[in-house]
C-alpha cells in the first residue's frame, strides 16, 4: 500500500502540473470543471464601459468593475480567519491591484457543477468569466457565445504569463483558436508525465548476465530469461518477465510504450500519409504488436494473471519482487518504496522505449489541456480574465501579499481561492536543469523553489540516497526516469496526440462503448481466447459503430484550424 506521504508527493508533485507560479509556490489545482451564468445586476456592471490604464498588464481598471464568474469548490477546502471563497486574499488583491470585483452568482461541489452549468447555458444565462471544461468550451465554442480574446492577450498579457502559455508550444494557444480567434485560455498540465519508459529490474539483468535494452528483440530475450532463470535464486518458478493489468493501457502498468516500439500510437490520433487524421488502435501496426504479444503470453513471458490484476495488484506483485520489467510512468518508483525496505538488491532503471527497427520509438503523449478560462461574449472587459491569469505568475510583493495568505498556511490551502491559475506544462522538464546543476556544485541555491518547491525534494533525495541513505532511492530513479524525459523534449521526439480539442459530439456519446470494444477485444486477443484475426474485425465494428462518424468530426475540426 502506498503511505501517505508517498501519496501526497505523486499528487503535489507529478499527477497534475496546475501551479500558481511564483505566487503560489507550484501547488496542485483542484479537480474539477467550472462554468457561468448571468451577469450581475448590482454594483457596476462588467457590461459598462470603462477606461483602462494604458494597456498595462498590471494596471488598475478605473472606475472599477464587478466581474461575474461561477466555479467549483471542493466540500473539504478549508478557509480561516472568516475568509470565504467570495472575500479572500486573492479577492481583495483583484480588486486592490486591479479595479476588478468579483461576484459569484454561485458556487458548486464539482459534482454538481455539469447539471448548474447545462441549465445556465441552455437558459443563455452565462457569467463574465468561466473555467469550463474540452466539452463546454467547445459546446459554447460552437454556440458562438464567447469573445474573442486575440487582442486582449496581446494588449495586456504580461510577458511571464505569455511565456507559460508557449511553453507547450503553442499547442495550448492552438487548440482554443478557431478561424483565427483566440476563444479560450488554455490551462495545459503538461503532457510529458503521460510518456511511457520501459523500467527494467537491473539487478537482476546484472545477475544473469544480460545487456540492457536497446531494440524490442532485447526486450523479448529478457522477459523469457526473467520467467525461465530464477533471477531471484529461490529456486522456484515464480517470477514474471513483462507487467501488465487488466486495464491494458496505463502509466502503470500500460502497454502503449510496448505498441509505441512498434510505431503503433493506441487511443492517439496520428496522421497518414495523405496527412488525414485517423485513429492509432485500428492501424496494421497495432495487429503486429498484439500478435507479439499474444506469443509472449502463450509461452508465458507475461504475467498470465494480468486480465484480472488491478493496478494495486500490481504495486503488490513489484514490491514483493517478483516481476522484472514493465512499461509505467517517471514517477513509478515512488510506488515501490515499500519493495525498496525489504529487499535492498532490488534495483530499476528506466530506459528509452526500444524498437522493432531502425528507426527509433517514439513514447506516445496525450494531450492534456482539459480546462480553458473563457469570457462570455459582449463584456466590455474582456482584459479582465487576462489581468487576473497576469495575478496567477507575478511575483508580488511579499510584504503586502506574504505566502502564508496566497498559498498555503498550514494544511488551509488558499492557492485554491484563486478564480484564476496558472500552469507551467514542461514543470517537470526543467526541473532537470536546476536540479542537476545544483547536485552536481552541490549548492541548494541554484533550485528554482519559486516556481517548483518540489525541486528540493529531488536535490535532497538524491544526496541522500549518494550519501548511503536508502531513503531518497524513490526520488534518485524519478529522476532519472526525468533525465530520459529531458532528452526526448530537447530531440522533439514525443508522440503527440493531433487531435487537441475537446471529445466531438460523437465521442461524447460513443468512445466509452468503443473503447470497451477495443480493451475487450485486444485482451483477448493477447490471452489466446481470440485469434488475431479478430484485430480485423474489430476495426469493422470500430468504424460502423461511430468510429467513421467521429473520425469525420475529428477531420472537420482539422479543417477549422
Amino acid at each position: 500500500m502506498l503511505g501517505n506521504s508517498t501519496k501526497s508527493v505523486l499528487l503535489s508533485m507529478v499527477v497534475c502540473a496546475f501551479v500558481l507560479l511564483a505566487a503560489c509556490s507550484g501547488k496542485v489545482e483542484e479537480n474539477g470543471t467550472n462554468g457561468g451564468t448571468k451577469p450581475s445586476d448590482n454594483g457596476v456592471k462588467a457590461t459598462e464601459t470603462v477606461e483602462v490604464a494604458n494597456h498595462d498588464p498590471f494596471g488598475k481598471i478605473d472606475p472599477p468593475i464587478e466581474v461575474t464568474a461561477i466555479r467549483t469548490v471542493n466540500s473539504n477546502l478549508k478557509f480561516e480567519n472568516g475568509e470565504t471563497i467570495e472575500n479572500n486574499a486573492w479577492t481583495k488583491l483583484y480588486e486592490n491591484e486591479f479595479g476588478i470585483k468579483i461576484k459569484y452568482l454561485w458556487v458548486s461541489d464539482p459534482s454538481q457543477y455539469e447539471q448548474k452549468f447545462n441549465i445556465a447555458m441552455a437558459s443563455g444565462k452565462l457569467a463574465d468569466i468561466m473555467p469550463v471544461d474540452g466539452i463546454q468550451f467547445n459546446q459554447l465554442v460552437e454556440a458562438d457565445q464567447l469573445a474573442d480574446l486575440t487582442e486582449a492577450l496581446e494588449q495586456y498579457g504580461a510577458p511571464k504569463m505569455k511565456e507559460l502559455l508557449m511553453k507547450d508550444g503553442g499547442l495550448g494557444i492552438e487548440s482554443a483558436t478557431f478561424d483565427g480567434k483566440l476563444l479560450g485560455l488554455p490551462v495545459n498540465s503538461g503532457s510529458f508525465d503521460t510518456a511511457p519508459l520501459l523500467w527494467v529490474r537491473t539487478d537482476w539483468l546484472e545477475k544473469l548476465g544480460l545487456p540492457e535494452p536497446k531494440t524490442m528483440e532485447d526486450v523479448f530475450s529478457i522477459a523469457e530469461a526473467f520467467v525461465t532463470q530464477d533471477p531471484d535464486g529461490n529456486q522456484k518458478n515464480d517470477t514474471y518477465g513483462l507487467g501488465a493489468a487488466k486495464d491494458f493501457y496505463g502509466l502503470e502498468p500500460g502497454l502503449e510504450g510496448f505498441f509505441n516500439g512498434y510505431h503503433a500510437y493506441p487511443k492517439s490520433w496520428v496522421e497518414d500519409d495523405s496527412g488525414q487524421l485517423v485513429y492509432g488502435s485500428i492501424q496494421p501496426e497495432m495487429k503486429q504488436a498484439l500478435a507479439k504479444l499474444q506469443e509472449m503470453y502463450a509461452n508465458g513471458h507475461i504475467d498470465r494473471e494480468f486480465g484480472v490484476k488491478d493496478k494495486e495488484k500490481f504495486i503488490q506483485t513489484v514490491n514483493a519482487g517478483k516481476l522484472g520489467m514493465f512499461y509505467g510512468a517517471d514517477w513509478s518508483p515512488l510506488l515501490f518504496l515499500d519493495g525498496k525496505s525489504l529487499d535492498e538488491k532490488m534495483e530499476w532503471k528506466p530506459f528509452h522505449l526500444p524498437s522493432i527497427d531502425n528507426t527509433p520509438a517514439q513514447p506516445q503523449t496525450e494531450y492534456n489541456v482539459n480546462q480553458y478560462y473563457v469570457v462570455r461574449k459582449g463584456m466590455k472587459n474582456p482584459e479582465a480574465a487576462i489581468k487576473l491569469l497576469n495575478a496567477a505568475s507575478h511575483d508580488w510583493d511579499r510584504s503586502k501579499y506574504p505566502l502564508t495568505d496566497m498559498n498555503r498556511n498550514g494544511d488551509v490551502d488558499k492557492w485554491q481561492y484563486a478564480l484564476l491559475q496558472a500552469a507551467n506544462p514542461i514543470q517537470n522538464v526543467e526541473t532537470y536543469e536546476y536540479v542537476s546543476k545544483a547536485v552536481e556544485k552541490q549548492d541548494e541555491s541554484l533550485l528554482n523553489l519559486t516556481s517548483n518547491p518540489g525541486q528540493a525534494s529531488f536535490y535532497k533525495g538524491i544526496n541522500d540516497f549518494n550519501n548511503g541513505d536508502m531513503s531518497g532511492w524513490g526520488f534518485t530513479r524519478f529522476f532519472d526516469a526525468i533525465t530520459i524525459l529531458y532528452d526526448y523534449h530537447t530531440k522533439d521526439q514525443f508522440k503527440m496526440t493531433k487531435f487537441i480539442s475537446g471529445p466531438t459530439p460523437t465521442m461524447v456519446e460513443k468512445e466509452a462503448t468503443l473503447l470497451k470494444m477495443e480493451l475487450e477485444t485486444f485482451t483477448k486477443i493477447v490471452m489466446g481466447e481470440s485469434s488475431i484475426d479478430a484485430f480485423d474485425e474489430f476495426v469493422i465494428n470500430w468504424k460502423n459503430l461511430g468510429g467513421d462518424k467521429i473520425t469525420e468530426e475529428v477531420a472537420k475540426w482539422k479543417a477549422s484550424k
